[in-house]
């Protein structure tokens, strides 16, 4: 067995759900306990299957227990069990079921080690009963079978996918297997199950970053050759696909479920204001700067001021206030993220700030040529006194969902940057210079960004949370300097993209220090201004901008999405009425067979209806990922209710958001009318 990249690991770039409400945080505890129990009286009766069945169970409700931090302590005052005044769990309850717990689990691990001093050989596929015993070694206990990736290499006997498939697995890579297409087809070309096979290891990232949906949180290699792969290539490998799954959570953290459901509360400013789409291939043979805010930004402050009107400048917000502050105005401002900055804070020479009041009020918008914000940022946004406003989607493809056509752009690397950078590309830039992408620390190492656009203490709480253990890369002229995951990751997708451009598009990094990042020509942006900027375009870029990114009056989208909102808004008191029924049958101290009858039906109607709406699976992703697992995890109709219960009480909530959402848009497009 491969072993899979440290859970450690994981904290820098998976998006996390942070605990859950007492109730049913206790549940699945619980739940884990009874299963727990039974996966050791198992073994005390030495009956391995229901072993294995009992601890698959139990895998997924770990790993969501293990990713979204859901632990008990959460709803307690201190770590010595004091209650919380609000809490719904019992301290004497607590205490007898979490020594049960941990005690189960470290005799379940004992058991699944048991077999690691035996080589695994293809000879042991030929015997279920084995395999699976090294399966239950090789699967981490904490583990969704449905979207964490199983690495097969050199698979030569078909058996290992039937075990794997009983046991729930879902996601198969397959590399170097002498098997023949059609029994992998056979195997695996069925509902429910995704594969990719190729000959050899050196597209696994391309593997992953090809996985749509959620990413898988961790992944397991198990070589089934009778000769092993060697050490460097099964190094290279687990590098290659652990860079490949964080990329792939930094574009869902990107496109996450509750960032696609802000685009909702934007549907009036989408009919108001123009795509950036309007604008590809305008900017054609013009040369483009992204200006990004890192520490070095300082440093090549005179050049862009020469740079300015011979390029298209584009400045993340965070660096603009650096930019005006030096008497330069970018062209474009672009801020993608869609936190609304009233409610976000930082630190600034020991005083709270609000980033509202940093970035947008402190700053003259008024000079800005054109402001681009995503069609899920927060609505008040959209009314910044900038010359023009456009919106763009960096997020999840969503079209389909949404009653017009939007453009949705292909480069979600995590970061506004990204955005930035492929904004360019698509207004048909011929050169693109990145300043100011530092993605390390500052000489002094003490911040990651210029002074203007800090806005937090460096080393704090807040940073490390936002950026994850910090590691040596490489610099500029062979040095070497310190970043972070997040960072580090942010570089590997300008390569990643890098490499799937048309090579007559010409890419450099024109920042004085930081890291290296492949793919890019390194030089001064002063090379740059010689080499790429030879003549004026200012009057070509304030023609396009003028005549292009004006707001528009467009009756006919306002009428087609007036017609979807009106739809949902019908959808929204279906699913209310549905509700009502469904509450009135969970309250009851007792449910007859006839009543579970009647849930069952009115629950399936539930979530037939919430199928009319993809928005409703957004925002229900979590709340459907437990209701599964704990369906599967405990059959008695009492903890089965329970679980059900949960995910209705999620629903409702959800709907009455959707109901006042879908209200509020109205209002507002008739008012726009």
């Amino acid at each position: 067995m491969i072993p899979r990249a440290a859970d450690k690991e994981m904290q820098s770039y998976l998006v996390r759900l942070q605990g859950l409400d007492a109730t049913r945080s206790k549940r699945m505890y619980i739940a884990l306990t009874s299963l727990s129990e039974k996966a050791v009286e198992a073994l005390k009766n030495k009956d391995m299957k229901s072993f294995s069945a009992h601890t698959d169970k139990m895998r997924p409700l770990l790993s969501y227990i293990n990713i979204n931090s859901v632990t008990l302590s959460s709803h307690l005052a201190s770590q010595k069990l004091e209650l919380n005044v609000a809490t719904e769990i019992d301290e004497d309850e607590l205490k007898e079921f979490v020594p049960k717990l941990r005690s189960n689990l470290k005799t379940i691990e004992n058991a699944r080690n048991a077999i690691s001093t035996v080589p695994f050989q293809p000879a042991v596929l030929a015997s279920q009963e084995i395999t699976d015993l090294f399966l239950d070694h090789f699967i981490p206990m904490a583990w969704d079978f449905d979207f964490d990736v199983i690495i097969v290499v050199n698979l030569g006997n078909e058996r290992l996918l039937d075990y794997l498939i009983e046991r729930g697995q879902k996601r198969f890579f397959l590399i170097g297997s002498s098997l023949d297409e059609s029994i992998i087809l056979d195997k695996l070309d069925q509902p429910g199950l995704l594969f990719w096979a190729h000959k050899e290891a050196t597209v696994i990232r391309e593997l992953f970053l090809g996985i749509t949906g959620k990413p898988p949180s961790q992944f397991i290699a198990i070589d089934c050759g009778v000769e092993k792969q060697g050490l460097k290539e099964k190094e290279r490998m687990i590098s290659e696909a652990s860079t490949g799954r964080q990329m792939s959570w930094w574009r869902f953290n990107t496109i996450n479920r509750a960032d696609t459901v802000k685009t909702l509360a934007n549907l009036h400013n989408l009919v108001r204001f123009k795509q950036t789409s309007e604008l590809h291939g305008k900017f054609k043979g013009i040369p483009g700067v992204v200006v990004s805010p890192g520490p070095s930004l300082i440093d090549n402050i005179s050049v862009l001021k020469k740079i300015k009107g011979r390029a298209l400048i584009i400045c993340v917000l965070r660096a603009l206030g650096t930019l005006l502050e030096n008497d330069i105005i970018p062209d474009i401002v672009i801020q993608v993220d869609p936190f609304n900055l009233k409610e976000m804070e930082g630190t600034k020479n020991n005083k709270k700030i609000n980033l509202w009041d940093e970035w947008i009020e402190k700053n003259d918008l008024s000079k800005i040529k054109l402001f681009i914000n995503s069609l899920n940022a927060d609505p008040n946004i959209f009314d910044i006194p900038a010359q023009s406003t456009m919106w763009m989607n960096p997020a999840l493809p969503i079209s389909e969902y949404l009653p017009f056509d939007v453009f949705d752009y292909k480069r979600n690397g995590g970061s506004v940057s990204h955005s930035a950078f492929d904004i360019m590309i698509e207004f048909g830039c011929s050169s693109i210079a990145l300043v100011g992408q530092d993605l390390a620390y500052s000489k002094e190492g003490t911040n990651v960004y210029t002074e203007t656009a800090t806005t937090n203490k460096f080393g704090d709480e807040a940073h490390t949370s936002k950026f994850g253990d910090d590691i040596e890369v490489e610099g500029l002229n062979g040095t070497t300097v310190k970043t972070n995951n997040v960072f580090w990751n942010f570089a590997r997708h300008f390569t990643f993209f890098s490499e799937h451009l048309d090579k007559q598009i010409k890419l450099f990094n024109c920042t004085e220090g930081g890291m290296y990042i492949d793919g890019f020509t390194h030089c001064t942006l002063e090379r740059f201004l010689e080499n790429e900027c030879s003549k004026g375009v200012d009057k070509k870029i304030d023609e396009v901008l003028h005549s292009e990114t004006k707001s528009f009056d467009n009756k006919k989208l306002a009428n087609v999405v007036n017609k979807f909102v009106g739809k949902n808004l019908v959808l929204t008191e279906e699913l209310s009425s549905l509700l009502k029924k469904i509450k009135k049958i969970i309250n009851k101290k007792e449910l007859s067979y006839d009543d579970l009858g009647v849930f069952d039906k009115l629950q399936n109607r539930i979530i037939k209806k919430m199928a009319e709406n993809q928005f409703y699976t957004f925002a229900l992703q979590k709340d459907m990922h437990i209701l599964e697992a704990g369906l599967k995890a405990d059959s008695v109709v009492e903890t089965q209710v329970g679980f059900h219960k949960d995910f209705l009480i999620a629903a409702d909530l959800v709907n009455e958001n959707f109901k006042s959402e879908f209200s509020h848009q109205k209002t507002l497009l008739n008012k726009n009318q």
